[in-house]
C-alpha cells in the first residue's frame, strides 16, 4: 500500500504551520501568508515576473509596475533649439540710410551702428533743431562690409558727425553746438573741427 498524497497546502494551512513551528523567518513568512490569505494574491516567481516585464516592453513609452497594470509615462527629452540661423548667416542688420531729408539743406552724416544709445541721443538733438536749422540726416553704419575704412577710424568713438563731408563732432552734441554748426554750413563757412578720431593710426604707432 502506498501512502496517500498530502493535500496541497493552502495559505491558511501555511499560516497555521508557521504558528506551530516558529523560526527566525516566521514573522516575515507569516506576514506574507496573511497577505495571501486576505487578498487571495499569489506571489509571482522571478521567472514569471521577468516574462511579464519582457512582454510589456513591447509597448513603447510605458513602464509596467509588477502585475497591477499601473503605467507611468517615460520622460521625453526634447532637443534644445539653437539660436543661430540654419543657414549660418550673420544676424547683423545695417542701419545705413537716410533718417530724414530736406532739399537744399546741409547734409549731416551720423557714423553709428546698431544698438548705439549715444548715437540715439545725438540723433534726438539734431531732430529737435531741424525746424529752425533745416538739414538732412543720414546714418552710416561703420560695421557694414563696405565701411571698413570708417570702422578702422571710428570704432572706439561713435557717434561721429560730419557736415557736408567735413568732420564736425564726436561722442555727444548739444543743441547749441548743433545750431552753430548747421548755421556755419548754410553760410558756407564751416571749418573742420579739431580732434577727429583715428583708431587705426593710433594702433599702428
Amino acid at each position: 500500500l502506498t501512502a496517500p498524497h498530502a493535500p496541497h497546502p493552502t495559505p491558511y494551512m501555511a499560516m497555521v504551520s508557521l504558528l506551530r513551528r516558529p523560526s527566525r523567518m516566521a514573522s516575515s513568512r507569516l506576514f506574507l501568508a496573511t497577505i495571501a490569505l486576505s487578498s487571495s494574491w499569489t506571489i509571482p516567481s522571478v521567472e514569471s515576473f521577468a516574462m511579464k516585464s519582457k512582454q510589456n516592453q513591447k509597448t513603447p513609452g510605458l513602464v509596467l509596475v509588477h502585475h497591477r497594470n499601473i503605467h507611468l509615462p517615460t520622460r521625453n527629452v526634447r532637443p534644445v533649439a539653437s539660436s543661430a540661423s540654419e543657414d549660418g548667416n550673420d544676424t547683423h542688420q545695417s542701419v545705413t540710410g537716410p533718417i530724414y531729408e530736406m532739399d537744399g539743406a546741409p547734409t549731416v552724416k551720423l557714423f553709428t551702428k546698431q544698438g548705439c544709445t549715444l548715437c540715439d541721443k545725438v540723433k534726438d538733438v539734431l531732430d529737435s533743431v531741424r525746424d529752425d536749422q533745416p538739414h538732412s540726416l543720414y546714418a552710416v553704419d561703420i560695421t557694414d562690409d563696405d565701411k571698413q575704412e570708417w570702422f578702422s577710424k571710428y570704432k572706439y568713438d561713435i557717434p561721429v558727425l560730419h557736415v557736408n563731408d567735413i568732420y564736425w563732432a564726436k561722442h555727444r552734441l548739444s543743441a547749441e553746438e548743433a545750431i552753430a554748426g548747421i548755421e556755419e554750413a548754410c553760410k558756407g563757412s564751416f571749418e573742420m573741427r579739431q580732434g577727429e578720431p583715428d583708431a587705426s593710426r593710433l594702433e599702428h604707432n
